[in-house]
């Protein structure tokens, strides 16, 4: 039985009952955990940012041989963030599928993903971060040409900017069309990351447009999150999170 977003938000609010202290806490752990991540790269490259190196590309100034070497160690910093991340990320989906099922949830599973084969997290990752960037490629290779013709170009920048709209929705579409592969990876020890992003895409197949909606849905919410300067979000979050949860158990006829 598909249920509505409604539903699926009433189920996750009567789940969340005694939960949102350990949920909360354990997503503002994950929080720090970043931002102490974000610190140290900032430490490594104290002269380099994504906003130095865009400036850099912008005002046509040719790099030096060091400057190169410090923005590639920060692209690659960056990136192994990402995935330190995304191996936490699967901790928090098996402490959700966990609450949701009304098993015991256990602040420590937050780290779940280090103790079970976090290569299979850090592979998908890698495949998504590949897929993510052939999203924008189109765009960015125009750009690279209006560049170099000095931005002197106007159907160019229109190129640019009607590819990058393209790349944005490809983007939508394949995290969309992926968002269960992190649930799948949570629920079974041995599925690889490949197999994980199959079968994510044959269960989203039909149900992308739910999906949609449901993120959309919560705009409001993160807004709410925002102006309360993110003290909300300890509560918005597991309850965003706990519906994608049941959305995907109702999706694999769970529930």
């Amino acid at each position: 039985m598909r249920y509505t977003s409604k539903k699926l938000k009433a189920i996750s609010r009567t789940q969340l009952t005694g939960k949102y202290g350990i949920l909360g806490g354990a997503f503002l752990l994950y929080e720090v955990i970043t931002s102490l991540l974000s610190m140290i790269l900032n430490i490594i490259n104290p002269s380099v940012s994504t906003a130095s190196i865009t400036q850099t590309i912008i005002s046509g100034e040719s790099p030096s041989l060091p400057g190169v070497i410090q923005s590639v160690t920060f692209i690659i910093s960056y990136v192994i963030i990402l995935l330190i991340a995304s191996v936490v990320s699967l901790g928090f989906n098996k402490m959700f599928l966990d609450g949701s099922r009304e098993y015991p949830v256990r602040f420590e599973d937050l780290f779940y993903g280090f103790r079970h084969h976090p290569d299979r997290v850090i592979v998908m990752q890698l495949i998504l971060l590949g897929i993510n960037f052939l999203c924008y490629l189109p765009a960015l290779v125009v750009w690279v040409i209006w560049f170099y013709q000095d931005f002197s170009s106007i159907p160019l920048m229109l190129a640019a900017l009607v590819l990058f709209l393209i790349g944005l929705a490809a983007q939508v579409y394949f995290t969309l069309t992926f968002q269960l592969s992190m649930f799948l990876m949570a629920d079974y020890d041995d599925l690889g990351p490949v197999q994980a992003l199959k079968e994510s895409h044959k269960l989203m197949t039909g149900n992308k447009g739910r999906a949609l909606y449901i993120e959309l849905s919560f705009i409001g919410f993160m807004i709410l999150g925002f102006l309360t300067c993110s003290i909300g979000y300890l509560w918005i979050f597991p309850y965003m999170y706990m519906t994608r949860t049941n959305l995907y158990r109702n999706i694999t006829g769970e529930i």
